[in-house]
Formats: structure tokens, sequence, C-alpha cells
């Protein structure tokens, strides 16, 4: 046999060669490339739609990491990207289990979560450089030309990108030609990677003891525990509830029987503190108001009026009881503590966090200012013996900012937060929040105190908002608002005119 019989013998012998499709699964270089290129463009490119701005991160955080991981001992550079991408998924998948909890957008908006924020951002810069310069170390070695422009304009356009958002660029025109360049340097990098490939170069994948679909699995596992684990222990306020079996001492008695003959409803006296008893010394007067709330959808009714047909909101359960109480107290001045109570009259699913905003009546109205000491309040139910439990609120705080209106007037605002849990065991579940004021210039003839109640009815949301975050109003798909207020004139005579508000 000559030497061309055995060649061709050869060639009949070997199989021929496999699709593209499952070469691509076999050839560590285009896998690893095709990886590290398609969670490049998911971590920079996500939509605002179906928590999609979460997912696709996930997802491209996780396909750099199967990316880098074979090429991490092709050389040195490739080893610190595997380091790189390593880092990152450590700092930006436990963002993911956190914002499953009512933590994570007060700790991702404190100082240590803006650090980490840009801590992510400066890693991901330093591993696209990392990147550029594994090309060319790959290139040297394999032999061929030395040309990774598009690896390094990869770097320039996350650049240019940062800076758009640093100034907040809204335009359209350069958003479209950021994408098409964006694009373009993708295309340009796959061409690069597949000339690589066909250049013979030949690649020995570093060892792993995990298979990249267990890896994968472990990680979503992971994710999925964590983020369980968010929603069921990590949805709601950790309530201090104490028993409320101890009497109130002789001087907060007696105040309790003075404010009860003066007309404090005794259901919402039954509630209060001793503490906030004692902040009644010096009675005079009490102006109370009670009304009831809707917490539901209500239904639609239809009214003929001649030609035309109205639709109306009818609500046959009004789920929450408002009792606003304010008692004038003795002095020189105008002193007023008031108390705006509420409870739960018909058995609710409370899903996580509940918020009582209270506009005083110093919220837009100088002529009145906040009294000596803190606002104060708490939150209270019954278990099925009748024992009464009580709890500080979660957070009780005073928030002061300025707004001008649209014709140029400033205002100084202040209001009161009080947000709380409450249980999903016991009934008659209930609350308030207080807060003292005084007039400032003498001359004051009416006061109007509001209280906003938010409530949680769903779980379904992400990333997790507590009933403070929410900012809408009336009916949304997680949180309710309703609004009540205690509203009176003080007449020249001394008697009060209690006026019915409807928001």
């Amino acid at each position: 046999m000559n030497e061309r019989e055995f060649d061709a013998l050869l060639e009949s012998a070997a199989p021929e060669l496999p699709p593209d499709d499952v070469a691509r699964e076999v050839t560590p270089w285009r896998r690893a490339m095709e990886n590290i290129l398609g969670g490049s463009a998911m971590c920079a490119i996500t939509l605002n739609l179906l928590a999609m701005n979460y997912l696709l991160p996930t997802i491209g955080v996780i396909l750099q990491l199967l990316g880098f991981r074979p090429l991490r001992r092709e050389n040195g550079w490739f080893r610190v990207c595997w380091l790189l991408a390593i880092l990152r998924a450590a700092l930006f998948l436990p963002c993911i289990v956190l914002n499953a909890t009512i933590y994570g957008t007060a700790a991702l908006s404190s100082p240590a979560g803006t650090a980490l924020t840009y801590a992510m951002l400066a890693v991901q810069m330093l591993l696209f450089f990392c990147f550029w310069r594994a090309l060319r170390a790959t290139q040297r070695k394999s032999g061929t030309e030395v040309r990774a422009g598009s690896a390094a304009a990869l770097l320039v356009w996350y650049a240019a990108v940062l800076a758009l958002a640093y100034v907040q660029y809204n335009g359209l025109l350069l958003g479209f030609a950021m994408l098409g360049c964006y694009i373009l340097i993708l295309r340009s990098l796959f061409h690069l990677s597949r000339e690589m490939e066909e250049s013979g170069y030949a690649l020995t994948p570093a060892p792993v003891r995990l298979s990249d679909s267990v890896l994968v699995k472990t990680a979503a596992a992971l994710l999925a525990v964590g983020v369980a684990c968010g929603y069921l222990f990590f949805g709601s306020y950790r309530m201090d509830w104490q028993s409320e079996g101890g009497a109130v001492g002789a001087e907060a008695a007696e105040l309790c029987a003075e404010l009860l003959a003066l007309g404090y409803p005794e259901t919402a006296l039954a509630d209060l503190s001793e503490d906030d008893l004692l902040a009644c010394r010096g009675a005079t007067l009490v102006v109370a108001h009670e009304a009831d709330k809707p917490m539901n959808g209500g239904r639609e009714v239809r009214e003929e009026f001649g030609s035309s047909t109205h639709i109306k909101t009818v609500y046959d359960v009004k789920e929450l009881h408002f009792t606003d109480v304010a008692v004038r107290l003795s002095g020189e001045a105008e002193r007023w503590r008031v108390f705006h109570h509420f409870r739960w009259t018909e058995e609710v699913k409370f899903r996580g966090t509940e918020l009582v905003r209270l506009w005083p009546a110093y919220y837009e109205n100088d002529s009145w200012r906040p009294d000596d000491g803190a606002p104060t309040g708490r939150v209270l139910y019954d278990d099925a013996e009748g024992n009464v439990y009580a709890a500080p609120c979660a957070s009780l705080t005073v928030e002061r900012y300025t707004v001008t209106n649209w014709l140029g007037w400033t205002y100084h605002l202040e209001d009161i937060s009080a947000e709380f849990s409450l249980p999903s065991r016991g009934k008659n579940r209930r609350g308030y929040v207080a807060y003292s004021t005084e007039e400032t210039d003498g001359e004051t003839t009416f006061l109007a105190s509001r209280s906003n109640y938010t409530h949680q009815e769903s779980r379904l949301q992400y990333p997790v908002r507590t009933a403070k975050d929410y900012s809408g109003w009336g009916d949304g798909p997680v949180f309710r608002r309703v609004q009540n207020a205690l509203q009176f004139s003080i007449l020249d005579d001394g008697s009060i005119d209690l006026w019915n508000y409807e928001p």
C-alpha cells in the first residue's frame, strides 16, 4: 500500500464532522464565549416588565460564571476574570434575596447600599478590562493577529452608559444609538471568537467538580429558598407583644374617669397607655368623631337619571372604624392632645405591613405648631380567651420636608408615620397614634387633623415594598389606602362646630 492509498484509508475510517449545533456543545472555547457574551448582554439590556430587570441580570451573572470557569487556567487575565465574576455574583445574588424582604428598599437606599451599588459597577468595569486583556493574551499565545478592539469598545460602551445614567439622560435618539452600538460590539466579539476557534487553537478547559447544569440548578435552588424565606419570615415587622394585665396608677385612673365624663368614647379610651392618659392632665374639653371606611373594592351600581346613566361604587362592608379625638388642655395658649384610633371590625387577612400617616394640625397650617414631646402610639389585639396584648409601633417617625406648589408658594410640611404589623391570630385588632399641638398666633379658630391608613392585602410583589413605600393612592394590586379626618371650628363663645369629612 502506497502513501496515497494509506491516507485515503484513514479518511474513510474517520467519522464525519458533527453538525454545528453539536460542535458548539463540545467546543470549550465557543461555549465559554457564548456564555460570557450572552451573560454580558443580559446584564446590560433589561426590561422593566414582569421583574425582568431582576431576572435577566441574575441569569447574566450566572452565565458569566459559567463562561469564565473553563478559561480560568488559560492565562492570568482569564483567572482574574473568573475571580471577578465570582465577586460580582457574591455581591449581586444576595440582593435578589434581600429584595424579597421588607428590609430590601431601606438597605439598598442606605449609604451601605449605595456603596454596594458602586462596588458592583466597579467590578463590572474591571471585569471587562481584564476580559479585553485576556483576549489579547490568548491571541498572542495562539499566534494569531492581536486585535481585540471590540472588547475595548465594550468597556468604553459601559463607561458611556454610566455617564448617561449619572446625568440622568432620558432621550430616545441617543438611547437607540447606544443599543445599536452594543449590538455591533457583540457581533464583532462573536466573529472574533469564531476566528479564534477556526485558527486551530486548542483550548484545554479547566477541570471542574460540578457540571454546568448542577451549578445552575444549585444556584437556582438557593435563590428560590432564599426568596421563599424572605416572603415567609421577613415580610412583616417583628412586634413586641406584651400582655396588658397590670392596672394603671391612681392618677391615670382618675384621668380616665375625667376623660370619659368629658365624652371620650369608652372603647377607644380603654386602649390608651398610662403615659398617654397622663399626657391629658388638665383636660377641659373633648371633641370626638367616628366613621367607618371600606378596605375593599365595593360593587358598581348603575343609576338611571332620565337619558343619562350614573355609575357609583357601593360598599356593603366597611372594615375599618376610625375614632378621632381631640382633648383640649388647660393653659394660656390653645393646646390640644389629638388621638387617631383605628379598629378592624371584620376578619381580614393581614399580609405584611400597615401604616398610619398623620397630617397633623400644623400640616400646611402655620397657625399650629408641635407641642413638647414626641408622638406616641401602639397597636393591640385580643386573644381567644379575651386577654389583651399590646405592642409599640415598629417605627414611629416625624418627617419634615419643603414643597413648592405651581403658584410658587412654599410650604414647610411635617407629618407623622407609624409603621407596624398586625397579627394573623387573635381578634379585635386595633391601635392609635397621638400627638400634641398648640396655637401660634392666639387667633386660631379651626383645627384639622387627618389620618391616612395604608393596608397590605397581598404578598404578590417583587421587590417587596412596605406600606410606607407605597406611593399610590386608593386601590392598588397590593395596597389599599383610605383617609379620615377630625375637623372642627372653635366658635367665639368657646363652643365647638364639628365638620363632617368626606375625602
